[in-house]
């Protein structure tokens, strides 16, 4: 009996054992079969991929544009990242929502933007986000019918059930397919930092990806202002619209694209995870200019006051370091009614035109090079008309009777110095008319023809002047003319190169605007100096030169400004004045209409000089304003003279720091005040944190600083600054900003924290 027990045991354990090995077959056969159908199956796979592609998304991250900066470090454009914020009116948690929430809480956040951001009111972001929310949703009634059972379960099968009909209002969206009002940017692009305060806002916080998103942008910020900004450019991908080192250079600002991919975890938190193609961002390498900010600045606002003083058209002011031909400064302004704005061309050098008398020094070393001595005596007319080149040349005449003393009759350098128009065309036309060919030969030593160094910013060159050789049918008249400086278009930047050349002991150097790049303060390259003549002319023809160019300063054209009796510096100069016939920005200016370009070339100090300078002005004839050359840009020369000439006097002084302590600073960037305070062993004394502020008083070894708010939505107040922080805070409000007088800012026409939106947009502010 037992052993029968035992076998049926025996016999079920195997049958068990069957059983287990049976469906273990089945599960295998059934999971390679399932198996099989996804490695196999083309709509699985695909369905994987979409899955994939949804979950783990590369991206591609755009650099950071390369800063530009001045020669001293200041910066000149810089970039910042900031984000762009779109709200997607159409989300789900919106038609959520009734209507009287969002209105709460619309209102709710148009006032924290209002007061956080400073830059638009309460009512103004209300209204926008009322208009794009009614504009997406819209409220419908919605009756529903639900059956009311109560009681347990066993009940509710033989009882009734009760109808009961619920009346709602629900949001919908209007046009589910049209999402022109989704995704829509209420309020400006904003830093990270802003982004941290601005999301835990009413309407935002806690949407993640369902409210809104988010896009890093590449945001251009200009430091300084409107300084230079025509030569700073602008980076367009139309050459239309680009131009000046932004865009000449764009492709070592621009910097390299990343990669890299990223994988959703939950909505609002993904994580950069590990692949092949993956690839690190290069951002732009950094660019120093020549230009000095200071320089700069002098120069923008006395040409800006002149031109307004005027009533002129538009003009350009060019400052130059002699030696390496550095440009520090290049400033290009046009009027537009009561103000002056950056000129839509590069005057400086984008315009060629007749130059006038300033041409009058190619003029001279030509007959001097040629052999014609300095007492050649030519009559000039005392101011009537003189006919020069007898048939084949042309009449001239001079704009003031010149040699009345002597009835008339001058030598080559009174010529020079009352810029003696009567005087240089018959020189010239004497000592070439059996070879003009040498003259034209000359002047082409000056590359007219040529770009002059900067052609990556669109620098052009003077059209071109045929050789005044057998092939010029007319070139008896055109010697004529060239030798007091028409018939030939060249750029205010070609004039200077020229004198430079003459000023630099005949040493012909082009122009430069590019000092360096750089990567993270690491020089990659240098732009050297290039050198296109050692010697332009004799070193005879050079001190004859200077000689006379040091006489229009002293006792001719510029003496109302370089003379001994008002500038207690040496100089040379020349002046200019052109009757124009020209098409600028395809608009046509007449002579006939009194048009007139007027310049003035200046260098300093006259011994040794260092720096070089033009301004030229552009404008119409017109009762009580300057048109002739030396009237029109000598106020502007001057002030840039001045500026230089003291600057390099204190700064040649021996400055002892050491026990020195200083009782007031000028207002501005805390960061700059900190930085100046170090070098006297003191420190800012302040209970706040601003990036902006004036000093008030000295305690003990410490400065005591007040904050100065910055808001946009209020006047900042200014007195106490320098004008660079002046100017760029209140033109960051909006503002346009007259300035008067030099020193620091004592005070301002709208009083500090007047709201923007109630006071005019232009103010005015006295320096002492």
């Amino acid at each position: 009996m037992e052993e029968q027990r035992y076998k049926l045991k025996k016999d079920i354990a195997i049958r068990i054992k069957a059983l287990h090995l049976i469906f273990t077959v089945v599960v295998v056969v059934f999971l390679v079969f399932i198996l099989a159908r996804i490695l196999f199956n083309e709509d699985v796979k695909k369905g994987f991929e979409d899955v994939k592609q949804t979950i783990i998304k590369s991206e591609m991250i755009e650099p950071l544009r390369g800063s530009i900066y001045s020669r001293g470090g200041k910066p000149l454009a810089k970039s910042i990242k900031r984000l762009t914020l779109l709200i997607d009116f159409g989300n789900e948690r919106f038609l959520k929502m009734s209507e009287k929430e969002f209105e709460d809480d619309a209102r709710e956040l148009a006032r924290r933007l209002s007061s956080y951001l400073g830059d638009k009111s309460t009512d103004h972001y209300y209204n926008e986000l009322m208009k794009y929310h009614r504009a997406t949703i819209e409220y419908k009634s919605v009756t529903k019918t639900e059956y009311k059972n109560d009681g347990f379960i066993l009940f509710r099968i033989f009882r009734q059930k009760e109808e009961v009909k619920k009346t709602s209002i629900v949001g919908v969206t209007k046009d589910p397919k049209n999402k022109k009002n989704r995704n829509v940017r209420i309020f400006r692009d904003i830093t990270l930092d802003e982004w941290q305060v601005i999301k835990n806002f009413p309407l935002l916080k806690n949407g993640h990806t369902i409210t809104y998103s988010t896009k890093e942008n590449d945001y251009r910020i200009y430091p300084q202002g409107n300084l230079a900004r025509r030569t700073i450019g602008r980076l367009s991908e139309d050459r239309k619209y680009g131009h000046g080192i932004e865009f000449a250079l764009r492709d070592t600002l621009l910097g390299e694209r990343g990669k890299q991919t990223m994988q959703t975890i939950t909505p609002g938190f993904r994580v950069r995870i590990k692949e092949e193609n993956n690839k690190l961002v290069q951002n732009g390498l950094d660019i120093v200019t020549t230009l000095d900010v200071d320089i700069q600045d002098v120069a923008h606002n006395a040409l800006r006051d002149q031109i307004l003083a005027q009533n002129a058209n538009w003009g350009t002011t060019i400052v130059m370091e002699c030696a390496t031909g550095d440009i520090l400064a290049m400033v290009n302004l046009k009027r537009e009614g009561s103000t002056c704005v950056t000129g839509e061309s590069n005057y400086a050098i984008g315009v060629p035109i007749n130059p006038g008398s300033t041409f009058k020094l190619i003029s001279a070393m030509a007959l001097l090079e040629k052999g014609v001595p300095t007492t050649k005596i030519y009559n000039s007319g005392l101011g009537q008309g003189v006919k020069v080149g007898g048939d084949v040349g042309a009449y001239v005449i001079d704009s003031h009777p010149i040699g009345t003393e002597t009835d008339g009759r001058i030598d080559m350098r009174e010529a020079f110095y009352e810029s003696a128009n009567v005087y240089f065309t018959s020189a010239v036309f004497d000592a070439f008319k059996d070879s003009p060919k040498e003259f034209s030969d000359i002047c082409r030593k000056f590359r007219f023809n040529d770009k002059v160094g900067l052609e990556y910013l669109g620098a052009t060159h003077t059209k071109y002047f045929r050789d005044l050789d057998r092939k010029h049918s007319s070139r008896y008249n055109a010697l004529v003319n060239m030798g007091y400086g028409y018939g030939i278009d060249i750029t205010p930047l070609h004039t200077l190169a020229a004198y430079n050349s003459v000023v630099n002991g005949g040493r012909f150097i082009a122009p430069r605007l590019i000092l360096r790049v750089e990567k993270d303060g690491q020089i990659v390259s240098r732009e050297e100096t290039r050198v296109w003549e050692e010697n332009i002319c004799s070193q005879s023809t050079i001190r004859t030169l200077r000689g006379f160019m040091e006489d229009v300063s002293r006792i001719g054209t510029a003496k109302a400004y370089f003379g001994e009796d008002v500038c207690p510096f040496r100089t040379g100069s020349k002046t200019g004045t052109a009757q124009v016939n020209t098409t600028i920005n395809k608009v046509r200016y007449r002579k006939e209409d009194g048009y007139y370009y007027g310049s003035m070339v200046t260098y300093l100090p006259a011994d040794n000089p260092r720096y070089i300078f033009i301004t030229a002005i552009f404008t119409k004839k017109q009762d009580k304003k300057a048109f002739y050359g030396a009237a029109l840009t000598g106020p502007v020369q001057k002030q840039v003279a001045t500026y230089i000439y003291n600057r390099d006097q204190e700064f040649a002084k021996d400055i002892k720091t050491e026990g020195t302590q200083i009782s007031e600073i000028k207002g501005g960037s805390v960061e700059d005040m900190r930085a100046v305070t170090r070098q006297y062993n003191q420190h800012i004394s302040t209970n706040a944190e601003a990036d902006w502020g004036n000093c008030n008083n000295s305690q003990g070894s410490a400065l005591r600083l007040s904050e100065v708010k910055t808001d946009t939505s209020h006047i900042p107040n200014v007195v106490g600054m320098g004008l660079n922080d002046a100017i760029y805070l209140l033109e960051n409000c909006g503002l346009t900003v007259d300035v008067e007088g030099y020193g620091k800012v004592v005070s301002q026409s709208i009083e500090a924290g007047t709201p923007i939106d109630i006071c005019e947009k232009r103010i005015r502010i006295e320096l002492q």
